[in-house]
């Protein structure tokens, strides 16, 4: 199991769907909202289709696992109030 997936099973005993996550953080990047009841899954694999040099939809998920370790690693490093 990556870090990543790791992470996101055990951040807060939530999951947080990676696709999902990778499609929000597009939709910033892009500063654009996708249609209501799209397929987070189907539109990054549809950006990685679009071509150019780095698979757009992949990077996506690249940056989506970062910022759930990133998450991760600061909810470890958290003090409880003394």
């Amino acid at each position: 199991m990556k870090p990543a997936d790791k992470a996101r099973r055990t951040m807060l005993a939530i999951e947080i769907p990676r696709d999902e996550l990778a499609l929000r953080i597009a939709e910033q990047c892009f500063a654009m909202t996708a249609p209501t009841g799209t397929d987070p899954a189907k539109a990054l694999d549809d950006m990685d289709r679009m071509g150019g040099p780095l698979p757009m939809g992949d990077s996506f998920r690249r940056a989506a696992d970062a910022a759930v370790q990133y998450f991760h690693e600061r909810i470890n490093a958290a003090r409880q109030p003394s």
